[in-house]
């Protein structure tokens, strides 16, 4: 709770791009699914719905503040529900180095 807390605390007024340079992807836009290959760990990920979501949003830098903006007008829950749970992505994000949080 602490940490979700203070990540956002931390990403406010910082902008997110996500970082592909080690990645290779598998987007499948009907479902809403993309399936990301970790190059250096020869592992998968698989992003669906919300994540999906947040993932495609990244594409280009973005604001924290308004990516949840975005989210908001997508999604029925509290945007303190929303701003927890896209923190504690961004964290399962920066555990692979697959986004970049960058200054104003």
């Amino acid at each position: 709770m602490f940490n979700s807390f203070l990540k956002r605390t931390i990403y406010k007024n910082r902008y997110l791009v996500r970082d592909s340079s080690k990645i290779k992807t598998k987007l499948f836009p009907a479902s809403k699914n993309i399936k990301i290959f970790l190059k250096d760990k020869d592992e998968f990920i698989s992003l669906e719905e919300i994540a999906f979501d947040i993932w495609s949003l990244l594409k280009k830098k973005i604001l924290f503040e308004d990516l949840i903006k975005k989210l908001e007008k997508e999604y029925d829950v509290s945007k303190k529900t929303l701003e927890k749970d896209v923190v504690q992505f961004i964290i399962e994000l920066e555990k692979y180095h697959l986004v970049k949080i960058l200054e104003k």
